[in-house]
């Protein structure tokens, strides 16, 4: 009998072979479609925040202590009035707040009804060095650097100052963290982008991200990634190297590390970080002046001093809004107040904005 030639027999084998794994691949999962949806969903496990972000509720997180108690609820009102998707506050306080949070929280979570749950943290320091941490530029605001390893139940959030008020739904800006590349962890904006304005090509005595810097005052973390990265072994030495250096504390040591892994940050729009610096000397973010002010930032005190009248303005109409009421009377008072201050850049560019 004659033999086939070694070749015919390696192909016909390996047809074989093929259609046995075949056969046995689709036994075990149906069809490959619902092999591609088993892949996805187990690689949506691995990083969740990049691959798969979970819509059914947003997390955000603020540090707060000593007398900010009153402008952080601020931050909380903004949010619930204009965003309809649940929203999960982890808030890292001392212990003299605690249960003044937790009393004000609890009504509010019965006020609307799934749209508002929370937890408290407590401010925790390494004990070596906590006494440079506490006090690095405002009472535990470096807390946040150590975020990451302090909640790992968290995969990510958005990290806002307390002088924040949201002007428009939060789903937009958590959305931004789908847009992510795969070396991205972070996204901020930026400082500013006028070299006559910004701080830190002026002043900076330390490494700095880009031209300009980042403004951290709102802060994208995917905290699953940054404790990939290492995050919390960088800053530790960083702050004993450059704490004669960091006026702006946290801000300046999450600078320095993105100096060195610019890669690492997703650039925000000027919009979703607004401060006085975009429209005191004219209108310096063109995104807003089109798109609408998102995230009102009244950074140096502009909520409380009188420097920015419209700022103030806008501040004291989310002030006076108590939770559960008539949400369209604060849009009313914000118009009010507004138009009432006295004229100036940000005035202006802010009144124009509300007809957006």
């Amino acid at each position: 009998m004659r033999r086939l030639p070694l070749c015919k027999l390696i192909v016909i084998l390996s047809f074989v072979f093929i259609a046995i794994y075949l056969y046995t691949l689709r036994s075990h999962t149906g069809n490959l479609k619902d092999l591609k949806a088993y892949i996805n969903t187990n690689l949506q496990s691995k990083d969740s925040v990049s691959s798969g972000l979970s819509t059914s509720r947003i997390v955000m997180s603020f540090v707060v202590c000593d007398s900010r108690f009153n402008e952080s609820l601020n931050v909380i009102k903004s949010v619930l009035l204009f965003t309809k998707t649940p929203v999960y506050f982890v808030i890292f306080t001392d212990d003299k707040l605690r249960g003044l949070f937790n009393n004000t929280l609890q009504k509010w979570k019965t006020i609307v009804e799934g749209r508002l749950d929370f937890e408290l943290q407590r401010i925790f320091f390494p004990e070596e060095h906590a006494e440079d941490w506490m006090n690095l530029f405002s009472k535990c605001a470096a807390q946040r650097l150590f975020i990451p390893k302090l909640i790992p139940h968290i995969d990510a959030m958005i990290y806002v100052d307390t002088d924040t008020l949201f002007l428009k739904p939060v789903d937009e800006l958590w959305n931004i963290f789908t847009k992510f590349n795969t070396s991205q962890i972070s996204a901020m904006a930026p400082e500013d982008d006028n070299p006559n304005v910004s701080w830190y090509p002026r002043f900076a005595k330390h490494p700095f991200y880009g031209k300009f810097g980042l403004n951290s005052g709102v802060m994208l973390m995917n905290l699953t990634r940054m404790r990939t990265f290492g995050w919390v072994d960088y800053i530790t030495p960083i702050m004993l190297k450059w704490k004669l250096y960091i006026p702006w504390g946290d801000q300046d040591i999450i600078n320095i590390i993105f100096h060195y892994h610019e890669r690492a940050v997703y650039v925000l729009s000027c919009r979703y970080n607004y401060r006085s610096d975009q429209c005191m000397y004219g209108d310096a973010c063109s995104d807003a002046t089109e798109h609408g002010v998102f995230v009102l930032h009244g950074s140096r005190g502009i909520f409380h001093n009188g420097k920015q009248p419209a700022f103030q303005a806008i501040y004291r109409a989310i002030s006076e809004y108590d939770v559960g009421t008539d949400p369209s009377r604060v849009l009313l008072n914000m118009d009010k107040y507004l138009s009432e201050a006295p004229p100036s850049n940000c005035g202006y560019v802010l009144l124009a904005q509300r007809a957006l």
